[in-house]
């Protein structure tokens, strides 16, 4: 399957698969982008794998459609980035049922956790990645290519910083206050008043028809737009939220510093991170909470935050190319990531700000 070169003619799908949707990007071998396709979640753990493969089959014939290719034409190989960290027996039992359900879909696949097609997408080789969107997750790759793990347990154990983890503590303050179990730091007044009109309920009781029978974990960790709108708005409560969510997203970071290599703290820049997922687009609010939670942990003296701009399924399909001996890593990232934040920490422990999105501060 080894390539010697890639040409215009090979064409090179990846696929960055979350719970609740998909990307399918096309490229050829030149890695300009052809074809970018949407998708239904594949999320295996909730889906089972015939699923998956069924709804990863159907993308890449609406590609091959948008193309004009005919169903006969494979891909030459797809990079395939799954929520879930799948492991390699995993990977294989999905490999083999894609290419059951449809076998000229592509040549070959490589099946990796959506962490790593981040990771390609926003760093060339090495660094670390954190996702915040309806979980949360994070991961290392050092210099020597060692790979390390915090987070991604799932909403039901962890997924701190998360979106769901963000309506849950904000509905809980309400819940807990209502019922005189523990009464909330700040009013729940903006956020019982939201929580009525999201759920469509007149009284705290009815919650339990949306925790239990109607309870869907998507919708449920949605309500975290409106926890953001109230920081916006000022409210003391959802800003209280926001900042322990940066805490937490700071504490992935702080655990996976401690297996670092020293090569990798003090590159140029410090520690790169790649954050992705809706949350961090409420960076003016986490960003109290995650930088004291960084200076507690006193083990990073530089950092930087970069935040994806295109979609993660050009990681996956950076990964894909690698199968074909083409190294894609000398493509620059800079197209694919925007500075969210970068600084030094100083000799007494406050942190020099050199560079920061939120313009406010």
């Amino acid at each position: 399957m080894a390539q010697t070169r890639l040409s215009s003619e090979i064409l090179i799908g990846g696929i960055d698969g979350g719970a609740s949707n998909s990307t399918l990007i096309v490229i050829n071998g030149q890695g300009k982008s052809l074809v970018t396709i949407k998708g239904d979640g594949t999320n295996y753990h909730l889906l089972g794998i015939d699923e998956v493969a069924r709804r990863i089959s159907e993308m890449i014939n609406s590609a091959k459609h948008e193309l004009g290719l005919s169903d006969s034409r494979h891909l030459d190989v797809v990079g395939i980035c799954l929520s879930g960290c799948p492991d390699q027996l995993t990977a294989e039992q999905l490999k083999q049922a894609i290419k059951n359900v449809n076998p000229e879909a592509a040549v070959d696949y490589v099946i990796k956790s959506d962490l790593i097609s981040s990771l390609k997408t926003g760093l060339s080789s090495c660094g670390i990645i954190i996702i915040a969107g309806t979980g949360s997750n994070a991961y290392l790759v050092d210099v020597d290519g060692t790979e390390h793990q915090c987070g991604g347990w799932g909403h039901m154990i962890g997924d701190e910083g998360g979106a769901y983890w963000i309506s849950h503590r904000a509905c809980k303050y309400v819940i807990d206050d209502i019922d005189g179990l523990k009464k909330a730091p700040y009013s729940i007044d903006y956020i019982w008043s939201e929580m009525q009109n999201y759920y469509k309920i007149t009284d705290i009781h009815s919650m339990k028809m949306q925790l239990y029978k109607k309870f869907s974990k998507n919708e449920f960790a949605l309500f975290a737009k409106h926890i953001a709108a109230g920081c916006k708005s000022g409210d003391s409560l959802c800003l209280s939220v926001l900042e322990k969510a940066g805490k937490y997203l700071a504490k992935h970071i702080n655990a996976l510093a401690t297996k670092a290599s020293v090569d990798l703290l003090t590159a140029s820049g410090g520690l790169k991170v790649v954050c992705v997922g809706t949350v961090w687009n409420s960076w003016e609010y986490l960003k109290k909470g995650f930088t004291e939670e960084i200076r507690r942990g006193g083990i990073i003296n530089e950092l930087t935050l970069y935040r994806l701009i295109t979609s993660a399924a050009v990681g996956a399909c950076y990964l894909a190319a690698d199968m074909l001996t083409h190294d894609m890593g000398k493509m620059s990232r800079e197209k694919n990531r925007e500075l969210l934040y970068h600084y030094i920490r100083e000799s007494d422990g406050t942190l020099k700000v050199l560079q920061d999105a939120d313009k406010s501060t």
